[in-house]
């Protein structure tokens, strides 16, 4: 799970592209999905954005979603609810402070966003 969230940090750009395609497509579909119910897709549409948020990003669907502004690195599974990159606890090395840890949130943030 963690290198393919790291994957796909390294890739923000490339995948903030894809998401402004797929809103364009979802806008299209519009008139669809109003005809099949809106009611009706939650559910489904809900289950299919957890899935592909959650593997990618590690998401946790709180509802506040901020992808699109933390170079597709979601804060939100920081320990500290640190939302804005990496805290004072980050060692030289990229890692977290304390025993065996992956790296913070926001490590590689800046380098996935500049592709």
């Amino acid at each position: 799970m963690r290198s393919l969230r790291d994957w796909s940090v390294r890739h923000a750009r490339g995948l903030a592209r894809l998401y402004v395609v797929f809103e364009h497509l979802v806008v299209a579909i519009e008139p669809l999905a109003r005809l099949i119910g809106h009611e009706r897709l939650e559910r489904p549409v809900a289950a299919v954005e957890r899935t592909i948020k959650g593997t990618l990003f590690d998401c946790r669907m709180c509802g506040a979603c901020v992808l699109s502004d933390t170079g597709m690195s979601c804060p939100r599974n920081c320990p500290k609810n640190v939302l804005n990159g990496p805290c004072g606890g980050v060692r030289g090395d990229g890692g977290r402070e304390g025993p065996a840890r992956p790296p913070p949130v926001g490590v590689g943030v800046p380098e996935g966003g500049a592709e």
